[in-house]
Formats: C-alpha cells, structure tokens, sequence
C-alpha cells in the first residue's frame, strides 16, 4: 500500500467548518445596525439636525446631549454609526481567527470592514464639499454597498435547503436582474435628491399632469427618470416574485425573500407618492429612504439565497 493511501485512510477529510451562533449573531446585528443607521442619517438630513451638535466627539462640551430636538437626533446617528463599526469590527476579528477558509462569510465581512472605514472618510469629504450632489450619491451608494456585503456575509452564516439547480439559477438570474435595476435606481434617486429635483412635478402619478411631462431642464429630466426607473424596477420585481412563488414548495426561502421585496417596493411608492404630496414632511423623506436599503437587502438575499439552492452540497 502507498505511503498516499496510508496517510489518507489514517487522516480523513475534516467536516467543513460550520458558522457557529456568535458569527451568526455578529452578522445580524452588524446588517441591523447599518439599516438602521441609514434611517437615521435620513432623518438628520431631513430635519436639518446636521448641526445639532457642533462638537465632536461630545455634544455641547458634554458626553450625553442636552434634550433638544437637533441635538438628540445628530447624537443618536453618532452613537449608532459608533456601534456599526463596533459590530463590524468585531464580525471581521471573529471572522479572520475562525472562519478564515469558509469563503461565502470570509470575504463579505472583511469588505465590511474595509467599506465602513472608506465610508467614514467618505462622509468626510462630502461635508468638505459642501453637499455636492455627486458626492452625497456616491457615500450613499458606498452605503449601499456596505449593507450588499453585511447581506452576503448574513446569508452565508445559514445554510438554506438544496433544489432542483436548473430552476434555482433561474430564480438567481431574474432575481440578479432586478436587484442590478435596483442598484441604478437607488443611484438615480440619491442624485435626485441630492440635486433637489424631489419636487420638480408638484404632482404624482402624473408630472405636471402628462404622462410624458416637458423635459428641457435637468432637475425634470431626473426626475422623470427616477419615476420611469422605478416603474421598470418594479415590473422585474413582480416578475421575479411570481416566478419565486410559482416555486415555494422547492425553494420556500427564495419565494419569502422574493415577496417580501416586492411587498417592500409596493410600501416606498406608497411612500414616494406621499413625499410628493406632503412637499417632503421628515417623515415620509426619513421612510422613503429607509426602505431602500431594506429593499435592496432583500433582493441581494433572494439572489444569493436562489443560488446557493441549486449548488450540490
């Protein structure tokens, strides 16, 4: 017998490593926490409480606020960004000592970490730039991508049941589809915003009651293109929905994830309709953007989810 075959019967393939509930629960809490903090960075943009502290690290010379409305607001968003990167931190060094060879967790949260440092100095110089709307999208979207990531690596801590691998790459594609979609039209939307041009039809469905309105200046342009974006956005949704319904009783995960996307989509035109009809309140600027992020998890989730299903395992 060879000295190959000796070694491999006396040393059988370890069982691969599987997350344990500490990564599982880091993970949840890190993805939690970024969602949460782009809510809560839409609420300081849309009740101008940017300046509600004017110091850093303290707030008005002192470690807890005084109780005033700005002031409350711009500290919670410091204490929960504080903890974002508390969490990441912590998912990253638990990652790196013990699950360094389990890739799907692996490489998303140390990207997590990377991106919540680039993040923060990003933030930085939007405020040097004055808000330049350029600038404002692509913190957002750096955002955006952090919560993609926080995503994968929360998917990849659970192992969702196997399917048939012809229809679970197909729930993946049309699921890749709508959620790269989604990704333009946050970009779209962020500019949008960032340029001022929330309000440039002071009607909704309709744009200066047409359909097609006059588009011979930017901020209409946007406009109409956001609205004719998340149109088509919304088609593939519904699209991939049916389809992930259609195959509940193999991929029951894919099709829950598939629909809450789309009950998601269906609550921020609801809720985009009301920005315009409210002339931006806080209230409906502060939920439109916090279901983007959330819509988007859920269709990274779906795609990922759809393709791990048909993998042989």
């Amino acid at each position: 017998m060879s000295e190959h075959a000796v070694l491999t019967r006396a040393t059988p393939p370890r069982a691969p490593v599987r997350p344990s509930g500490l990564v599982r629960g880091l993970a949840i809490a890190a993805t939690a926490a970024t969602f949460l903090l782009v809510a809560i960075g839409a609420l300081v943009r849309a009740t101008d409480s940017g300046l509600g502290c004017p110091g850093w690290p303290k707030c008005f010379g002192r470690w807890l606020p005084p109780f005033r409305y700005h002031a409350v607001i711009e500290y919670s968003h410091r204490l929960t960004a504080f903890l974002d990167i508390v969490l990441i931190g912590v998912l990253a060094v638990v990652v790196v000592a013990r699950y360094r060879g389990v890739r799907r967790v692996f490489v998303p949260s140390i990207a997590a970490a990377v991106l919540v440092v680039f993040q923060a100095i990003l933030g930085a110089i939007v405020v040097e730039g004055n808000l330049h709307a350029l600038l404002v999208t692509a913190h957002f979207m750096t955002a955006m991508i952090l919560a993609g990531a926080l995503t994968l690596a929360t998917v990849g801590v659970f192992d969702p049941p196997s399917g048939p691998a012809e229809r679970a790459n197909r729930l993946a594609r049309m699921a890749g589809v709508a959620t790269a979609l989604a990704f333009v039209l946050l970009a779209v939307g962020t500019y949008v915003r960032g340029e001022g041009a929330s309000l440039a039809f002071p009607d909704w469905p309709l744009m200066n009651g047409r359909v097609v309105p006059h588009l011979g200046a930017l901020r209409p342009a946007l406009q109409f293109s956001h609205r004719a974006l998340a149109a088509g956005v919304f088609v593939a949704v519904v699209v991939l929905a049916a389809g992930a319904w259609s195959e509940r009783r193999s991929f029951a995960a894919v099709a829950a994830l598939a629909l809450t996307a789309a009950g998601l989509f269906v609550a921020q035109i609801l809720v985009g309709a009301v920005n315009v009809w409210s002339r931006l309140s806080p209230a409906a600027v502060t939920a439109h953007v916090a279901l983007a992020p959330l819509i988007w998890g859920a269709l990274v989730a779906t795609t990922v989810v759809a393709r791990r299903s048909g993998e042989v395992r």
